[in-house]
Parts: structure tokens; sequence; C-alpha cells
């Protein structure tokens, strides 16, 4: 159960394809397109049979606009896992254990290592503040400044609680997943100083 609570997490926060451009990451100069966030992340299973499985740690995700590299962390700084995204969307997951599985992209990933689809595509617009065009949003409440702080896309319900120039800095987002029950990731995003 570990190894899948490790992989979700890690397909989830490394997903996708080229994403739009963005402001710049800490006031530096960045390319266009380009996103480094850190901090911390917990996920929760709750199984169809009762049981609860959990894991948490920290992230650094690091987006030069067309390649991602996301390094998942224990609370105590020992390495997890690694997701690397190419430019052309192929996805490569490394564990801690050296152990390699690559998709031609990072959905196929999901269903490859975990043997069902879970759609991850979304996380790399939604940690920028954005809505991928596809599947379509429903928005359930903005902001006072019109941002999406409650809606459903690809089967996932994500609630922002808050932001900072680059994008959210508090993501809850939940999944009622067939045969396996639901799935909780909470992100808290160190913001951008």
């Amino acid at each position: 159960m570990m190894r899948w609570l490790v992989v979700v997490t890690t397909l989830l926060l490394g997903a996708c394809a080229a994403p739009p451009p963005v402001v710049p990451v800490d006031g530096a100069s960045v390319a266009s397109g380009a996103l480094a966030r850190s901090g911390r992340f917990a996920l929760r299973v709750d199984e169809i049979s009762g049981k609860q499985n959990a894991v948490q740690g920290g992230f650094a995700w690091r987006d030069d606009g067309r390649a991602l590299v996301l390094d998942l962390t224990s609370p105590v700084g020992a390495t997890l896992a690694r997701v690397d995204v190419a430019p052309n969307g192929a996805a490569l997951l490394t564990e801690a254990n050296g152990t390699q599985t690559a998709a031609a992209t990072a959905d196929e990933l999901v269903a490859r290592v975990l043997g069902s689809p879970i759609p991850v595509g979304g996380l790399r617009d939604w940690l920028r503040g954005h809505l991928p065009a596809n599947p379509p949003a429903t928005i359930v409440e903005r902001d006072a400044e019109g941002r999406p702080q409650a809606y459903d896309q690809a089967g996932w319900r994500v609630r922002v609680n808050a932001y900072d120039a680059t994008g959210p800095v508090r993501l809850e987002m939940q999944r009622n997943e067939p045969g396996h029950g639901v799935i909780n990731v909470r992100l808290v995003i160190t913001p951008a100083s």
C-alpha cells in the first residue's frame, strides 16, 4: 500500500503537458512557462474496507515550461521518488530503491503502475491557478478576485484555500476512486517571497 500511496502522490504532482506562461517565481528572471514550487504534501486513502492509509512529506517542483522534475521526500528528508516529465510528455518514475517505470504520458504511467486509470493531468495547471479546458470544470465558488476556489474537474473535487502572486498555496483534492476508495491529497506550498 505504501508504494501505491507514493506512486499516486508522485504522479499527481508530476503530471502533464506544457503549461501556459506564468509570472516569474520569487522575483527571479525565469523562462516563459517556468514554475518552481516547494512545500509539503499529505495523501490519505480511505479504502472501501474501511482501512485508512496515509503518507506525507515534502516536495520540490521544478518546471521550466517544457520539462518537469518533481522530487518527493519523507518528513525527515529521505528521498521517496522522482518524476521526470520530458518535453514530449514522456514520464519516468524513479523510486527510492532505484526501480524505474516509464510511459508515454503521466496518465499512462498511472495506469501502468496502479493498474487503474486515475487522471492526473490537471495538476500542472491547478498549481498555477488555471483550469485546463478539457475536461471542462464545474466551478462551484470563486474568490473576490475571480479566481477558482472550489471546482470539480476530471473526477477530482478541488478546493483552493489561499493564493500568492504565483498561484495557489493551499490545495485540497478529493477523488472517489471505484475499487480503491476515497483519495485525499493536501498540498501546502511555501509562498514565493
